[in-house]
């Protein structure tokens, strides 16, 4: 329940950026004046215990920040070395289908053609969950014809070269799945609460600092809980590459297409 409701929530970055800032600068705006009004009650009191516990809320939310990045650009990096390794394993399946029998040489190679073309398309483009439900499904086509072929070939020449394309050609099949299971691992969403509500309360706590002083400060009030919205929806943009700004490159993936070309 909770990562259906998050993924919802992080699926776009102009979202995350609108619904976390708004969240911030209203929370910043009511520890402001709960802060003036502890201020007018008892000033040197409200003035010690702002200190203590901003201090404290934000260390704690510098802490989280960089956990949670440094855990999102993990996962980007997984998916660009993917990208890589899967072009590889593709061109040297392309390479190898050379030592097939005569009749199967062609076939696997414009096989192989089309699915490189749909990689690239769907590494490019925002997909909605029906198209890539369609490209899942092509892809599977595809790897089942060239399995077929790798079958056929394997009985009409059995051969070491034939192995050899075999093995390159379930390393294709295997880097597909790993790299469909790498799209899919986000930032938890125990995570995205918990830096959440570490944010709302390092920005409750400068506003509650900024109120105790007597002062309404910009930085308190506007620019923090703005820098901080920004820092979470970079966060949000490089778990999800596809959905974002910062998108995984596919050059690999389109210098094996171009080298295909006759």
């Amino acid at each position: 329940m909770l990562e259906e409701l998050l993924s919802n929530i992080f699926v776009n970055q102009w979202t995350v950026f609108g619904i976390v800032t708004l969240l911030l600068l209203a929370l910043a705006e009511a520890g402001c004046r709960f802060g003036m009004a502890s201020r007018r009650r008892n000033p040197e009191a409200a003035a010690g215990h702002s200190g203590s516990v901003q201090g404290a809320v934000l260390g704690l939310l510098g802490l989280l920040l960089g956990f949670s990045f440094a855990m999102a650009v993990g996962r980007y990096d997984v998916r660009r070395t993917l990208v890589v390794d899967e072009a590889n394993a593709i061109g040297t399946t392309w390479l190898r289908a050379d030592f097939l029998p005569a009749p199967h040489q062609q076939e696997v190679k414009e096989l192989l053609k089309r699915y490189t073309r749909i990689k690239l398309e769907d590494g490019k483009a925002v997909t909605t969950l029906e198209a890539t439900t369609r490209s899942r499904a092509e892809i599977a086509r595809i790897q089942n014809a060239l399995w077929s072929h790798a079958d056929a070939a394997a009985l009409e020449k059995p051969s070491p070269v034939t192995v050899s394309f075999i093995t390159t050609l379930n390393e294709t099949i295997d880097l597909d799945a790993t790299h469909k299971a790498a799209l899919r691992n986000h930032v938890p969403g125990a995570v995205w609460l918990l830096l959440l509500v570490v944010s709302g309360c390092g920005a409750w706590a400068s506003g509650y600092g900024s109120g105790t002083g007597g002062l309404r400060s910009a930085f308190n009030q506007w620019v923090f809980p703005l820098l901080i919205g920004v820092v979470i929806t970079l966060i949000a943009d490089v778990d999800r590459p596809h959905q974002g700004l910062i998108g995984v490159s596919q050059q690999p993936m389109q210098d094996l297409l171009d080298s295909m070309q006759p």
